[in-house]
């Protein structure tokens, strides 16, 4: 039987089980997460994940590692991925925290701020959870403004990448946050 969700508490062990191989291998490596895994590690907005979304260099060696953590897991061999690369391209400004500091493993999230411009570039329907986790982000945030928002937007994404699809997902967040900005005609 495969493992279906990652909860934070199991990320975590395995991070320690990481740094522990990383450590036997004489290896060090950095890990910068993204998306779902930031949400839940970062902010608490779900209690699992259904894959890490991350960036990292790699080897055959780090490769093997990753593996041998998914057989012991009972992951999905995709427990760890970096499919997050192609949207990542849009991004002009990374704005990445250190969260988590081991011996041999360091692991990046990006900031709240740049969390929310991502989840507006993708503005994907459900399943996905890009709606209540924009909501989330604004409020943590503190932003009161649509304004506020394109601010951002523009910083880590650029207003050219604003689209319909992107103006009516703002348009419906401001309804469902009674934000009293002015919306978007489409």
């Amino acid at each position: 039987m495969t493992l279906e969700k990652v909860t934070k508490e199991l990320f975590l062990e395995i991070l320690e089980v990481l740094d522990e191989k990383l450590e036997e291998n004489k290896l060090q490596l950095t890990l910068n997460i993204y998306d779902g895994t930031v949400m839940m590690a970062c902010f608490d907005a779900r209690p699992a994940t259904k894959d890490i979304d991350a960036l990292f260099e790699t080897s055959p060696q780090i490769d093997n590692i990753l593996k041998d953590i998914a057989e012991t897991y009972e992951l999905d061999k995709d427990w760890i991925n970096q499919d997050i690369r192609e949207p990542l391209k849009q991004i002009k400004n990374e704005n990445l925290q250190k969260i988590y500091q081991f011996k041999n493993l360091k692991v990046y999230a990006p900031s709240a701020e740049q969390m929310l411009a991502m989840k507006i570039l993708s503005a994907r329907p459900e399943p996905y959870k890009d709606f209540a986790d924009a909501e989330l982000l604004i409020q943590y945030l503190g932003i009161n403004t649509l304004e506020e928002v394109l601010t951002i937007f523009n910083k880590y994404i650029g207003r050219r990448f604003l689209g319909d699809r992107q103006k009516l997902f703002l348009n419906y967040v401001g309804k469902d946050l009674n934000k009293p900005w002015k919306e978007f005609s489409i």
